[in-house]
């Protein structure tokens, strides 16, 4: 009997582990989806919505010259996104995202995912994202954005 309580103890305690994990999972999939889609949408509010906005929080992209851009400080960050949404031309974007590998250690995590940004004429410009997050009051955000875009890709 004491081995059959312990089994059933045990079989409880890595199912919820089991559980918490997948819908952290879930959660970071979400979370990673609708940052992004808020981002082709222009849509700022929603977009900041998905951030930490620290000073601590990062941002790099890869241009298509070969060059890099990276951003430090969620002051940074926001206004050059701002001054990107007024300069930029908004495009209908249809958002995938798929091939995602999630490492979860306590309220920090890294996602590591394909998406692809398939445009008005049907062609699709594929990015590997890299994004860093925290649980912050029960919620993750985002503190960090790795953009690698296959420029060669919707062309």
């Amino acid at each position: 009997m004491k081995n059959a309580l312990l089994f059933i103890s045990g079989i409880l305690l890595f199912s919820t582990h089991a559980f918490s994990q997948t819908s952290d999972q879930e959660a970071i999939k979400k979370v990673c989806f609708a940052e992004t889609r808020a981002y082709l949408d222009f849509d700022y509010d929603t977009w900041a919505s998905y951030h930490v906005q620290s000073a601590d929080e990062q941002l790099a992209w890869n241009n298509p010259d070969g060059t890099y851009g990276a951003q430090t400080g969620w002051e940074t960050i926001s206004e050059g996104i701002k001054v990107w949404f007024k300069e930029a031309q908004k495009e209908n974007i249809q958002l995938t995202t798929d091939h995602f590998n999630i490492v979860i250690q306590g309220d920090m995590a890294i996602a590591a995912y394909d998406s692809g940004h398939q445009n008005a004429a049907g062609k699709t410009t594929k990015v590997r994202d890299f994004k860093t997050l925290l649980r912050s009051n029960g919620q993750w955000k985002i503190l960090a954005v790795q953009a690698f875009i296959d420029y060669n890709s919707g062309k």
